[in-house]
Formats: structure tokens, sequence, C-alpha cells
């Protein structure tokens, strides 16, 4: 399951997330830094998922409370049912973070604010795709258009470069970019050049 279907199962499993043990109370060495549990209330938040289906998907929210050992948070762009009401739930605190330094929603496949970035083969990125950021690698470029391969379901699409930004990891209060994962693609047997070619020319084709 990737970014073209996972939101309604998300909405519909979260009730079920396990909540955090006593054990996330307290770091293990007490001189780590831990950002994750310094967010107070109206923080603007980004939350990782690491349930099934939406491992490497990044959604932007609010803290609505902070609970020590979980957040209660307010998505941006996720609705409730009524698609009227911001989309709220209980997530661990090791899932949040700050903001990507790149935090710009893009607004259209000419408008974000990853502006002329380029992405070279095997780049770690995220890609915007129904309401979040959704880790993938990007196999080519053709025409303003990026292929992204994602590794958790081998699914393989095409967005418009504006719609990428450079996939950054969070830890201990720093951001760290994303290693190239050239070598992973060329030993996957479900990623081919070709494939590559066709979702770039269809998506062009699509555009014009």
């Amino acid at each position: 399951m990737g970014p073209s279907s996972a939101i309604q199962r998300r909405k519909n499993t979260t009730n079920s997330r396990p909540s955090a043990s006593s054990s996330h109370s307290q770091p293990s060495d007490p001189t780590e830094f831990c950002p994750e549990r310094w967010f107070e209330t109206n923080s603007e938040v980004e939350v990782l998922s690491k349930e099934e289906g939406f491992i490497g998907s990044y959604f932007a929210a609010r803290v609505v409370a902070n609970m020590g050992d979980n957040y209660v948070v307010e998505y941006k762009e996720l609705l409730e049912d009524d698609e009227r009401t911001l989309y709220k739930e209980t997530v661990m605190a090791h899932e949040v973070r700050p903001p990507h330094p790149n935090k710009t929603l893009p607004s259209s496949p000419s408008g974000s604010s990853a502006n002329n970035q380029k992405f070279g083969f095997g780049g770690l990125v995220d890609a915007y795709d129904n309401d979040g950021w959704w880790t993938g690698v990007v196999t080519g470029e053709k025409g303003g258009f990026c292929a992204v391969f994602f590794e958790t379901t081998s699914e393989h699409f095409a967005y418009p470069a504006t719609h990428l930004r450079p996939h950054l990891d969070w830890k201990k209060g720093m951001w760290f970019p994303g290693k190239n994962r050239r070598r992973f693609l060329h030993g996957n047997p479900n990623f081919s050049e070709a494939m590559t070619e066709v979702i770039l020319y269809e998506k062009i084709e699509q555009s014009k």
C-alpha cells in the first residue's frame, strides 16, 4: 500500500494504535538530547507513521496537547469523515519531529518551495501525495517530472519535480540527509529502467 491508497485505511486503524509504554518516558541515557518531548501546545510538527502501509510517510500537524509519552495532534491536511473537521489523533512521542526545513506544501505542479531543486538517480526524496509526504527513491527525470520508486510497496509513480523535497532524517536535534539508494535500485528485481521511461512518458502526455 502506498500514497495512492493508504489514507482511508489510516483513519480506520488509528484507534488500534499501540499505546506508549513507560519505557518511553525517559531516555536510556539521561544526557541524550530528546527534542521529540519538547514540543509545546500549538507547535507545528510532522508526524512519522511506522504502521504497516504507512512506513516512510510524514503528515504536517499541530500539537494540541503534550501528554508526556504521547501527543494529541491535529493534522493540517487530513480531515474527519465529515470532510470539514481537521483530523485529530494521539501519537507516540517518538513519531513527532519538527517541520522539514522545506515545509511549504506544493499548490500546483508549477509552484513549490522545491523551486529548481535537482534530484539525481537514486536520490532519497519525499513526494507530496494524498496530503502527506512519502519517502521514495528517484529513478529518472524528464520534462519537469521525476519517477519515484517506493521501497516498502514496490510502487512506481511520476510526480512534478516541484512536488518533491530532499529526504532528511531528524536525529538528536539535527537534520541528516538521506543516503543515495542507487545500489538498492540496481539490485531490486521490482525496479526496471524500462518502467521508469514508461511512467515518465505517460505522465508527460497526461500533462499536455
